[in-house]
């Protein structure tokens, strides 16, 4: 725009210097017309600007991980001059991962006068989390683009990416799993044989037991009634999905694939109907955080609340914070997904009260799993203090490649 400035400021000299030259009355009157038409331009744009709409939506706010995520920007003109040149900018940044910067697409457009135009755009982001989309402006040119006026929009839309995650084949957990233990949670289906939780209160059948009929109720109607107990369900296993990063240099593709890997597992035990916890920990809340996942609505419940978490760089010990909240829990089996393994973790692991525990470590080539007391890191296998302690404590490590989260969790036998 500033070359087309001076570009048109040279037009103007040669035009005064042709009326100088020629002192012709025409050549004045085409000076003046040249020195006029900015003015004329700028009040015009000014007119185009105040009268000028503009409307930012999405047709979607929840894609998966690598689709595009198209938004429309509507531009109403409602007066009689057509707009040739009008600069759209369009801000989007990932608020899962702190560290991305906000990146900008710059999309040129036009609208006919007294009509509306909508402008789709289509954006893609390669790692999951929350996008925030917004219009950093609307900027108008007039129709020799040397003036222009940015129209500010408020508003944004936040868009869910999805992770990926799977279903994954083969028996992932062992026998114990189906063992019945202790729990406040009852069908609201099905009875069962727990008095602690009545049901439903029926009248008499043939077959039913005497201990089951209430009394005081059979009085009141007159007829025997019954009592239902509930059937408790079996919450045993729990998924801690830790999402502490060793180091900012490959954020985004540890991120996805502890989200990838915790995500597939509690996917997969959903459509087996185990019922399960998929715990995290919240480092806005300052505290862990569990869903009970039964339903697929749990589910998508739990994926929006670990994109809203996001992943932390201070050290932070799950299972130690979980340990402190839920003391008391017990499971069968416990799967703990992290990028970092140390002997204090090990330790707080060992406080929760499960039977089988395992540890699935998301291994990429530029990080590895073991840090020492000093901060030093180690490798697995040369860690021998480490291995003597996960041998001593009976907890099974896994490792799984950034590159196939997929495969890297199917090949894994852990029975």
């Amino acid at each position: 725009m500033f070359r087309n400035k001076l570009k048109y400021i040279a037009v103007i000299i040669f035009a005064g210097f042709l009326a100088v030259l020629y002192n012709d009355y025409y050549m004045g009157i085409l000076f003046l017309a040249v020195a006029a038409c900015p003015i004329v331009l700028l009040a015009v744009l000014i007119y185009i600007y105040l009268r000028l709409e503009v409307e930012f939506t999405s047709v979607v706010h929840v894609v998966n991980k690598g689709e595009t995520m198209p938004v429309s920007v509507q531009i109403h003109n409602p007066t009689i001059f057509p707009v040739a040149f009008i600069n759209v900018t369009v801000c989007f940044s990932n608020t899962f991962l702190e560290q991305d910067k906000e990146n900008r697409q710059v999309f040129y457009v036009s609208v006919d006068s007294r009509s509306t135009t909508n402008a789709s755009f289509s954006l893609k982001s390669d790692y999951a989390g929350s996008v925030i989309i917004s219009l950093s402006g609307v900027r108008v040119f007039d129709y020799l683009k040397i003036f222009s006026l940015k129209k500010k929009v408020h508003g944004e839309i936040k868009v869910a990416v999805l992770p990926r995650y799977y279903e994954l084949t083969g028996d992932l957990l062992k026998n114990g799993s189906k063992i019945q233990i202790e729990s406040d949670y009852y069908s609201k289906t099905k009875s069962g044989d727990d008095p602690s939780e009545v049901f439903a209160i029926r009248e008499y059948r043939e077959g039913d037991r005497l201990q089951r009929i209430h009394w005081k109720l059979s009085l009141k109607q007159d007829q025997l009634m019954i009592k239902d107990f509930s059937e408790p369900l079996n919450c045993s296993v729990v998924i801690m999905a830790d999402l502490g990063i060793t180091g900012r240099d490959r954020l985004p593709d540890i991120t996805d694939s502890l989200l990838e890997c915790a995500l597939s597992l509690s996917y997969s035990f959903m459509l087996k109907g185990q019922i399960h916890y998929l715990a995290w920990y919240d480092k806005k809340q300052g505290s862990s955080r569990r869903i009970r996942i039964v339903t697929e609505n749990d589910f998508f419940d739990a994926v929006d609340g670990l994109l809203g978490s996001g992943p932390y760089f201070d050290i932070v010990d799950l299972a130690a914070v979980y340990y402190s909240q839920y003391p008391n829990d017990q499971y069968t089996e416990l799967f703990y997904i992290t990028n970092i393994i140390t002997e204090e973790r090990l330790d707080s692991l060992i406080w929760v009260k499960a039977a089988d525990r395992r540890i699935i470590y998301i291994n990429s080539e530029e990080h590895s799993p073991v840090k020492s007391h000093s901060g030093k890191r180690q490798s697995m296998l040369n860690s021998e203090k480490l291995s003597v302690k996960i041998a001593e404590t009976g907890i099974s490590l896994f490792s799984v490649n950034v590159s196939d989260i997929k495969a890297g969790l199917e090949s894994l036998n852990f029975n």
